[in-house]
């Protein structure tokens, strides 16, 4: 895996990978930056829900679950201090599922993901105190904190 980041101007930058996709990391226009695309540490906020929710849906397909929508909110707290990394995160999982009796299955999708499957989230729990909660079809199901 490799990843090629060229700088643009300010402190703007976009990254390409082996297949040519590409995307931008910026700072904010109160930085002096043009706001082309999220900070870094947003992006890796967005990569560990990509990689959970990948999991996820993989897993909840393989079970036949029928998924109406699904999405993540993740919010994290960072250190004061340089190179302040994450000291807190939390992740919620939202899925609207067609059977409510699937709520069991939904459960165990995010757990295997949580235990097993998703690199992302297993770097960033050896980095900080990382929760999680599962809302099915409007209740919450489980949470971790």
């Amino acid at each position: 895996m490799n990843v090629r980041v060229r700088w643009l101007t300010d402190l703007a930058f976009e990254s390409k990978n082996e297949q040519g996709l590409r995307y931008f990391m910026d700072t904010t226009q109160e930085d002096g930056s043009p706001g082309i695309g999220p900070k870094p540490m947003e992006m890796l906020l967005s990569a560990l829900a990509g990689c959970t929710g990948m999991d996820v849906v993989s897993i909840l397909n393989k079970m036949r679950v029928k998924i109406n929508d699904f999405y993540m909110e993740v919010s994290a707290k960072r250190a004061e201090e340089h190179p302040k990394v994450f000291t807190e995160i939390k992740l919620t999982y939202y899925l609207e599922v067609e059977n409510e009796s699937d709520k069991e299955k939904v459960l165990k999708a995010v757990q295997l993901s949580q235990e097993k499957y998703c690199s992302v989230g297993a770097i960033l729990k050896k980095a900080a105190k990382y929760d999680y909660r599962i809302v099915v079809n409007g209740a919450l199901t489980y949470k971790t904190d």
